[in-house]
């Protein structure tokens, strides 16, 4: 047991690494109507070959209704700490996508070896064209203990929402394009 201890304690030592929180989007340019897939992430959960686990997370994503739309049932964690025992909590509003979520079983069969690791994904529909932004309210990933192990600012992402053409513009301009042929071949006659 007192081994078992030392190195509990030996591997809250090593755990100083400092981890980043980050979003991606699976495009960069989306089309009014579409949906927009995010994921948040950890990275940098390796130290000169020492692995740096998290047992919890407390992380809120903020975006602006007026461009998107959140389906809060989409919200999905993506299992970076295993089955958690307390979790996954959704705190979602209109304009945020939430997810906390702690455990006390073993993260090592989730998390090891890994430098970056999936926590959850959501989706959202884009409302109208603009620049979208998704930022961080709050971003935590927590050590055994519960203390904090992200140091540096999470990242968020950006991302824009293209007016799509309204199909009667299309059908007018095969129209007006199928007229000049027609007016070409007559003046050829």
């Amino acid at each position: 047991m007192k081994k078992f201890f030392l190195l509990l304690m030996a591997a809250a030592t090593f755990n100083a690494n400092a981890a980043l929180i980050s979003i991606t989007t699976d495009k960069d340019t989306y089309n009014v109507g579409e949906t927009i897939t995010a994921t948040v992430s950890a990275s940098g959960l390796s130290l000169n070959g020492v692995q740096t686990y998290f047992f919890g997370y407390d992380i809120s994503v903020l975006f602006d209704s007026l461009f998107v739309s959140l389906d809060p049932t989409t919200v999905m964690d993506l299992g970076a700490i295993g089955t958690p025992i307390f979790g996954p909590f959704h705190d979602s509003s209109t304009n945020s996508a939430s997810l906390s979520s702690v455990t006390f079983a073993p993260v090592d069969l989730f998390q090891n070896g890994k430098t970056e690791v999936d926590i959850f994904s959501f989706v959202l529909v884009a409302l109208s064209s603009g620049m979208v932004d998704l930022s961080f309210s709050e971003a935590q990933l927590s050590d055994l203990f519960g203390n904090n192990i992200v140091d540096n600012a999470p990242q968020g992402t950006s991302f824009t929402v293209a007016q799509v053409p309204a199909p009667g513009t299309f059908a007018l301009s095969l129209l007006a394009l199928g007229g000049m042929v027609f007016a070409r071949k007559r003046a050829k006659q």
